[in-house]
């Protein structure tokens, strides 16, 4: 039966005049075209894109900093630095001594014996330099209450005061300023009512573990497990995020060295898992699309593109929930817009690659640092595959999201921070659902989130 907006209209009331369940309509805008690769030219080279990312902010990064700084000169090239007391913005590098050297790995790669490297690069003699497209300089973190060298990574772009030493060549740091959170526009009336969006993360469907946790999973979003409360819960889901990892393939051995015996064999056995886990999750994906909008982004285990920004997934490879409108796949980042509350968000690969090259008291602090530092993915394509953009830096944030989130996660988490302008964003670390068996959910209405568990 097919239904127009006022039929659609009546029959939601009728519904719910003989108390039944249904969901509100649903307003969702998706920005496609920021993180498209467009030409897929892979001959050119990284430089440009940091010049894109310093020229872009370097003008926001002055003006904050001569208005925290009026009385400061502001060195316009890292040139010509004075040596008077000074304002400098250029883009932070970190130099490591723990850092994968890609010839070092290559050449172990060649040998029978795993390459084992830490899980946190950090060390006391890691260093900062600041650069910009004429020179560099190295830093020197003299001042009182300056950030410690392990909380920062390379390709944040910054402002510092100080003054230069002529002799070593160092310029002393003794305030460091980031861009902060950035502006945010509200554009038409927020949900006046309980309507909330799952995210959920590392479903990892087609592996040889149990699917109870996913079928209650699913029963819960289509309004189909648990008390009254729950059911009502359910009703007022307005929009499901799958954050990447949706599927596992099934490999035997390390994949690294399968080019040392079998790589026929190997490929075959791994395009039959992939070709298999697909299957198993369009089904998934299909009983959930049927009752919700789903938007699909892939992740770092999923058959996509291994760069930043990942490309979405080509909708033929589910047969049976690509017949459904209520289905969009998106890239990796994703940006839309649900009942006019600005979503963005990765997979995660940005906060894990932070985690392996800073440090910090909770994994929720790398989120609220990209915030903070106005950039999805500062350490790419330092350490960070990703796209070698020239003409602009699409992970750059321009404007607060409402709702910030990263998938993958090991546990929930999430808080609420605000700027000085009134900014407000509700920030969520997503659980890895295959591990903790859980799921975030956002209210749209006033921002809170939480956690929703399933157990056997």
């Amino acid at each position: 039966m097919m239904l127009n907006r006022l039929d659609e209209d009546s029959f939601n009331a009728e519904l719910k005049a003989n108390k039944l369940l249904i969901r509100e309509h649903t307003t969702t805008k998706i920005d496609h075209g920021r993180f498209a690769i467009g030409d897929k030219k892979f001959t050119k080279q990284y430089a440009q894109l940091y010049f894109s990312r310093l020229a872009e902010m370097s003008g926001r990064m002055k003006a904050k900093a001569k208005t925290r700084w009026p009385d400061i000169e502001m060195a316009e090239k890292l040139l010509t630095i004075p040596e008077e007391q000074c304002i400098l913005v250029g883009t932070l590098y970190k130099e490591m001594k723990l850092k994968p050297n890609a010839l070092d790995e290559y050449t172990k790669s060649r040998s029978d014996k795993p390459v084992e490297t830490p899980d946190i690069l950090c060390s006391e003699d890691d260093s900062m330099v600041l650069e910009d497209s004429h020179a560099r300089i190295p830093l020197s973190f003299a001042g009182k209450g300056l950030p410690a060298i392990s909380s920062l990574v390379s390709g944040i772009v910054v402002a510092v005061k100080g003054k230069n030493n002529s002799k070593s060549g160092v310029f002393l740091v003794d305030e460091i300023m980031y861009a902060g959170i950035p502006s945010q526009k509200q554009e038409g009336p927020t949900p006046a009512s309980d309507k909330f969006i799952v995210l959920a993360s590392g479903l990892r469907i087609g592996g040889k573990s149990s699917d109870t946790r996913l079928q209650m999973l699913t029963s819960f979003i289509n309004g189909m497990a648990g008390t009254a409360t729950d059911q009502q819960k359910s009703s007022e889901i307005a929009q499901v995020v799958l954050a990447g990892n949706s599927i596992i393939i099934e490999k035997e051995g390390n994949p690294e060295y399968a080019h040392f015996n079998k790589k026929a064999e190997n490929d075959k056995r791994v395009g039959e898992s992939i070709t298999s886990a697909l299957r198993d999750f369009d089904v998934t994906l299909t009983s959930i699309a049927s009752n919700v909008n789903v938007l699909l982004m892939p992740g770092a285990e999923d058959p996509s593109n291994f760069n930043l920004p990942q490309q979405k997934l080509p909708k033929f490879l589910f047969r049976s929930s690509a017949t459904y409108s209520t289905l969009e796949c998106v890239t990796n980042p994703c940006q839309a817009e649900i009942s006019n509350r600005k979503i963005l968000g990765t997979s995660g690969q940005n906060i894990a690659d932070l985690a392996k090259y800073s440090t910090a008291k909770e994994p929720i602090d790398f989120l609220e640092r990209t915030l903070t530092w106005q950039h999805l993915a500062p350490t790419a394509p330092d350490t960070l595959g990703c796209y070698a953009f020239t003409d602009r830096d699409p992970f750059l944030i321009n404007e607060c999201p409402d709702i910030y989130f990263a998938g993958n996660q090991e546990k929930f988490a999430s808080k609420i921070v605000e700027g000085p302008e009134g900014q407000k964003a509700c920030l969520v670390m997503v659980p890895d659902f295959s591990k903790t068996g859980s799921i975030a959910m956002v209210n749209l209405r006033n921002l809170e989130s939480y956690e929703v568990e399933f157990g056997l």
